[in-house]
């Protein structure tokens, strides 16, 4: 039997709902399962977890923190997320990957070479946060000393990842090379589904598939969940993780609060291909020191290695395929099914045509992509806050709030609605969830603030601190499923 932290009676816990069993939605489960403050139940509307219509399975499973330019507050945070997620998950992560990131010699490439901050800049308010993080947590050297976390790249080493001297008309400026963690997507996804099988027998967690929440009613008693069309289930507080399908849900606005925001959702396209033979005994780098090379800024695209021979690439031409504005306050939008099942009917090419064209369009910078053989397309609905930034530099800065959209009941529940982040965010973000319903529990005095902070904390710098118990709400050191059940789930699932 798993150990869970405060194991409040049942007349004290509370009834919690999460819509979605993608990435965020387990994880939150997982964690308010490992605190035992209440009955919580997944509502899923396929037929199993990390299903492949969602975000959480078509991620090419790098833990930023480099990529998002120079601003500092940028930095710190993703570092935060990055160096808690590769705490908590060691077994899943591919080691100490160094992973280059170039820099296009382009016009309106602002991201981290602008005018007053550049790659270099960047790397050194890196190396600076990391000496920082070592300062505080000496155990958590997880990339070695703060000097060699980035290295700044010669000529020769970046014209050696290029594969072959560019043309004048498309340098690269610079670039870098970063010890950054890299996700090993299969394994991680048949842990978090081995785990939830776990606490579902265990009685922990409740799951529930094939249940699809078509609206959520505020009412004077508790939170009404309308299931499939028919039935209705009622809950002191939901969570709404359901990135596809659970945006469809318009927001619940209680009379006097205006939202001001919505989410926008895209369909993200990028194509797995194969390092053939004749590619390795061209250029020998690409089994030695290539890792994964990142053009900076999505509009320029990347190569991210995923498995011995297999790489994800995306071109930011192809990339960005389709999306939708979702207001939070008004009717239900659906996304369309095109987006998942028919591409070709949104694009006008077929997926054959789309995969060849991300080749073509990466061999601008890196000539040796189009040498790649094809293996499929992958899709992935991804979702943002839909705010309007006043300027390039608030662009680039990340809302570090998981909860944007959020309604307090008056019999103590919490409404929250959360919008999609990248996969290096979700540990973070799910245990800032269970802070703001923690918070209930000690607004109602059946916890102290002080018992709270002995299993989960911020720090200063907004680093999570955990208890030993709690660092295992996500199953570190967990076993993990025999090989065969593991390639079946991946099989199955369509991860790489």
């Amino acid at each position: 039997m798993l150990k869970t932290i405060f194991n409040l009676p049942p007349q004290q816990q509370q009834k919690i709902a999460i819509i979605g069993a993608g990435a965020m939605g387990v994880s939150t489960a997982c964690i308010l399962a490992r605190l035992g403050i209440g009955q919580v139940t997944i509502f899923e509307a396929e037929s199993k977890a990390f299903n492949n219509k969602g975000s959480s399975i078509n991620n090419t499973g790098i833990l930023h923190h480099f990529v998002y330019g120079g601003h500092q507050k940028t930095l710190e945070y993703f570092f935060n997320q990055s160096i808690l997620f590769r705490k908590l998950m060691p077994e899943y992560v591919f080691g100490d990957n160094q992973i280059n990131y170039l820099v296009p010699n382009e016009e309106g490439n602002t991201a981290i070479n602008d005018a007053g901050v550049n790659f270099k800049d960047v790397a050194v308010a890196l190396t600076d946060i990391y000496r920082k993080h070592l300062n505080n947590y000496k155990n958590e050297n997880f990339w070695g000393q703060p000097e060699d976390l980035v290295k700044i790249l010669d000529e020769a080493t970046i014209k050696s990842l290029l594969g072959e001297t560019h043309s004048s008309g498309q340098k690269i400026a610079g670039g870098v090379q970063v010890r950054q963690s890299v996700l090993n997507i299969g394994e991680y996804a048949c842990h978090m589904i081995n785990l939830l099988k776990l606490l579902s027998k265990q009685n922990l967690i409740e799951i529930n598939y094939n249940q699809r929440v078509d609206n959520i009613d505020i009412s004077k008693e508790k939170i009404k969940l309308n299931i499939n069309g028919s039935h209705q289930h009622c809950f002191d507080t939901v969570i709404n993780a359901g990135y596809a399908t659970g945006l469809e849900v318009p927001i619940p606005v209680p009379n006097n609060e205006q939202y001001r925001e919505g989410n926008l959702v895209k369909l993200k396209v990028y194509g797995l291909y194969k390092i053939p033979l004749t590619l390795k005994q061209k250029i020998p780098e690409l089994n030695t020191n290539f890792s994964s090379i990142i053009l900076i800024r999505g509009q320029y695209g990347g190569i991210i290695k995923v498995g011995s021979d297999i790489l994800a690439v995306f071109s930011g031409r192809e990339y960005n395929q389709s999306e939708l504005n979702f207001p939070v306050d008004t009717d239900s939008i659906n996304i369309p099914q095109d987006w998942l099942e028919n591409l070709e009917k949104i694009t006008g090419r077929t997926e054959k045509e789309v995969s060849q064209s991300i080749k073509q369009d990466l061999a601008r910078w890196i000539p040796w992509a189009k040498e790649l053989e094809d293996i499929k397309l992958k899709k992935a609905v991804q979702v943002y806050p839909s705010r309007k930034p006043a300027d390039q530099l608030e662009a680039a800065q990340r809302n570090d709030d998981p909860i944007r959209y959020m309604y307090q009941h008056k019999n103590g529940g919490k409404y929250i609605h959360i919008p999609g982040f990248k996969l290096t965010s979700i540990p973070y973000q799910s245990f800032q969830v269970a802070l703001e319903i923690l918070s209930i529990y000690i607004h109602r005095e059946i916890l102290t603030q002080e018992q709270v902070e002995q299993h989960i904390m911020l720090d200063s710098n907004k680093y999570i601190i955990l208890s030993p118990e709690m660092e295992y709400a996500l199953g570190k050191g967990l076993d993990q499923s025999a090989i065969s059940e593991r390639e079946k789930i991946m099989q199955e699932w369509d991860i790489y």
